[in-house]
C-alpha cells in the first residue's frame, strides 16, 4: 500500500533551492578557496541538520574500527545518535565515531579535478570498507567548481590508477558525484539503469526540463533523498533502491532522464543503444 505521508520530490526541492541560494550569494561575496570551502561544508552541514531528524546528527572527523583501521578524514558523516556507541570522541563538529553508526558520508571539494576525483573516491572507500555492510551507507562526492566534467575528461578520470582499483569493487566507491556549478551529476546505477549498490555504471542524470536551476535543483534533491533515503532506510534495507512510493520516483518523463553514456571504473566510457 502506498505511503500517502512521503515526501515528494518537491519538498526536497525546496532545500535544494536553499542550498543553491546560499551558494550563489557565497560564490558572489567570497573568491578565496580555502575560505569558500570551509563555507561550502559548513552551508551543507547546517541545511543537513535542519533536513534530519533530531535522530541524526552531522559531524566531519573518521571513522574508527580498530588501531589500524581508521578512515580518511571526511567532511561529512551523517551519524544515528541512537546507536548504542556512536563516539570514540566529539568536539564541537568534529567526532570520530564507530562504523556502525555512519549512515552517510561525503567529500566536499570547492573545486575537483583529476587528483581530486582520486582523492574523493579513495576517500569515501576508505569508510565504506569499515563497515560491515558497505551498501548500506550512502557515499557522495560534492564538488562546487573545477575542471569541466566533459564525457572526455571523465572517460580518463574513470580509468586513472587509483579509480581503476575500484573495478569489480564498486559496491565501495560513491553512489553519487556532483559537479554543481556545471549541472552535472553522476549516479550509480546497474545494467538496469537502476540506482543500487549493485551498480557499476555511473549515469549522469539531467532535469527534463531545461529551464534555468531546474537541472541543479532537482539533482541536488536527489542527493537529499539519497541522504534521507539511507537515514529511514526501513524500505531501502529491503530493495536496495530508490522506491516511487517514498517520492524519488528518478525516472518520470516530467521530472528527470538518464543519458545513456555511462562511465565506469577502469574502463571508462561506453554507451548502450536505447534505455532498459
Amino acid at each position: 500500500m502506498a505511503n500517502i505521508n512521503a515526501p515528494k520530490i518537491e519538498y526536497f526541492e525546496s532545500f535544494a533551492k536553499e542550498l543553491i541560494g546560499k551558494f550563489r550569494r557565497l560564490q558572489n561575496l567570497v573568491d578565496h578557496p580555502t575560505t569558500s570551502g570551509d563555507y561550502h561544508e559548513e552551508i551543507l552541514r547546517t541545511v543537513l541538520r535542519n533536513f534530519l531528524s533530531k535522530r541524526f546528527s552531522v559531524k566531519k572527523g573518521f571513522v574508527y574500527a580498530g588501531p589500524e583501521r581508521v578512515s580518511k578524514q571526511i567532511d561529512l558523516l551523517v551519524v544515528d545518535e541512537n546507536s548504542p556507541v556512536a563516539y570514540i570522541f566529539q568536539e564541537g563538529d568534529f567526532a570520530i565515531v564507530m562504523p556502525e553508526a555512519v549512515v552517510a558520508a561525503m567529500e566536499i571539494k570547492t573545486t575537483i579535478n583529476a587528483p581530486d576525483f582520486d582523492q574523493s573516491v579513495e576517500n569515501i572507500a576508505s569508510v565504506k570498507e569499515l563497515v560491515e555492510f558497505p551498501a548500506n551507507l550512502t557515499g557522495i562526492v560534492f564538488g562546487f567548481d573545477g575542471t569541466a566534467p566533459t564525457d572526455e575528461n571523465l572517460d580518463v578520470w574513470f580509468k586513472r590508477e587509483i579509480p581503476s582499483t575500484y573495478k569489480g569493487k564498486e559496491v565501495m566507491a560513491p553512489d553519487a558525484i556532483m559537479f554543481f556549478t556545471a549541472n552535472s551529476l553522476l549516479v550509480r546505477c546497474n545494467e538496469d539503469q537502476k540506482i543500487g549498490p549493485d551498480g557499476k555504471f555511473y549515469h549522469k542524470l539531467l532535469a527534463a526540463s531545461e529551464e534555468a536551476g531546474e537541472t541543479a535543483a532537482l539533482q541536488l534533491s536527489i542527493i537529499l533523498a539519497m541522504i534521507i533515503n539511507a537515514c529511514e532506510h526501513k524500505q531501502f534495507r529491503d530493495s536496495h533502491y530508490l522506491v516511487d512510493r517514498q517520492g524519488f520516483s528518478l525516472f518520470q518523463a516530467e521530472r528527470g532522464r538518464l543519458l545513456l553514456d555511462r562511465f565506469a571504473f577502469g574502463d571508462g566510457k561506453s554507451s548502450i543503444t536505447s534505455p532498459q
